[in-house]
């Protein structure tokens, strides 16, 4: 979706550097000061929007679509034509409707008693010595069981599908290479396979879950065979990585702040400003985009229509306007501080945040009753790219 960077000029968001991917809040810092509504010279017809109030304020704003205008190149994204994340309301809110179904508070609990099976096993696994590579193995693997055991599909598989989706979510970003697009386009060929697969072996032997109650819904004329792969794509492909970060980033606090953790195990009813704090500080997706249908003047800065806004959410949640000390783990933030955008904001909000919330509440509550200490066994290795946030690896070591 995005337009290649032609030339080479002077930035206040250097997107493809190294330095500034693997750490950009410093970056966010100046352009939320010196540029919060920042006409981007490195992307065509893109601006960036900064600051929380303005994200909050217009990132919901009606005239915005997701339909992109025609300037827009086809990008592998483009797949999706029908999906809740091409579509504006009303078409967006009775698609969402037919997964909201699959994810309501009670139903992610459920699903997610698959998640606490999984670190189990992990535990029971454990070596005299406490090692465990943690990111895979209490993250990723088990947030995919919950989101199987939703879907009604199998579990194998997904380490290879979520190296696949890291490259795909790289095609979001800004400034895209050729050689990230094609390694985006490459990564939609292999998750599209597999869906298909699955759709192929439901079709043959349907076992209850959401997958097989949409082939049913296609069957009777309720849903179009389109919508059908690109709603599963997008949950069986997309539904996992962000959890897995979210769930990384909380058992990184724990190794690296001792006392968070055993507040987790002493004092339940502090989970909820712990898990806001984590969600803030780990943020996923580190923007959306929109576009502008007519002009929108934001802090005096008038955007013309048919213009890309990106509005960066990890800016947002370490808003010093808004969060005191925002770059510091402080779980003691007022009841306000939960309100980071971690999961966006408006009609287009996160569809799987409360699966998301339901597995990492999972895993830290399997873990707190299984182990008396977490600590670091090496640094992590990040993974970011400009568009999202993800571990390669988190060395830990669980003392049970």
């Amino acid at each position: 979706m995005n337009a290649h960077a032609t030339t080479k000029v002077e930035s206040l968001l250097p997107w493809a550097n190294k330095a500034f991917r693997d750490n950009p809040y410093p970056w966010y810092d100046v352009v939320r000061s010196k540029a919060p509504v920042y006409k981007d010279p490195l992307v065509e017809n893109t601006f960036v929007i900064s600051r929380y109030d303005d994200i909050v304020k217009y990132g919901k704003h009606p005239s915005l679509t997701m339909k992109a205008p025609d300037w827009v190149p086809k990008s592998p994204w483009s797949l999706f034509k029908d999906s809740i994340i091409v579509r504006d309301p009303p078409e967006h809110t009775d698609l969402r409707r037919r997964s909201n179904k699959w994810f309501t508070p009670k139903l992610a609990n459920q699903w997610a008693e698959a998640t606490a099976k999984a670190v189990n096993s992990a535990i029971d696994g454990l070596g005299p010595q406490g090692m465990i590579e943690a990111f895979r193995n209490l993250a990723l693997i088990p947030a995919h069981h919950a989101m199987c055991s939703a879907l009604g599909l199998p579990t194998e598989g997904y380490d290879t599908a979520s190296a696949w989706m890291h490259d795909a979510m790289t095609g979001l970003g800004s400034a895209v290479t050729a050689e990230e697009e094609q390694r985006c386009q490459a990564a939609f060929d292999y998750l599209s396979d597999r869906v298909r697969y699955y759709l192929a072996m439901r079709r043959a032997s349907p076992e209850p879950g959401m997958t097989a109650s949409w082939i049913e819904e296609v069957a009777n004329g309720e849903m179009t065979e389109q919508q059908l792969f690109e709603g599963l794509l997008l949950f069986w492909a997309t539904g996992t990585p962000n959890a897995a970060y979210l769930i990384t980033g909380g058992l990184e606090i724990f190794a690296r702040h001792p006392d968070v953790f055993e507040l987790w195990k002493t004092s339940p009813d502090k989970h909820q400003a712990i898990m806001n704090e984590i969600t803030r500080l780990h943020t996923p997706e580190i923007s959306f985009t929109r576009f502008t249908t007519e002009e929108l003047e934001i802090r005096g800065v008038k955007i013309p229509p048919k213009m890309l806004v990106r509005f960066m959410i990890a800016s947002a949640n370490r808003d010093p306007e808004v969060f005191k000390d925002p770059h510091k783990v402080d779980v003691t933030r007022s009841a306000e501080a939960g309100n980071h955008l971690s999961f966006g904001v408006g009609a287009h909000s996160c569809p799987g945040m409360i699966i998301s919330l339901a597995e990492a509440n999972a895993v830290f509550n399997t873990i707190a009753k299984r182990v008396k200490r977490i600590e670091m066994a090496g640094e992590p290795v990040y993974a970011h790219n400009d568009r999202s946030a993800a571990y390669a690896r988190l060395p830990l070591r669980l003392v049970v």
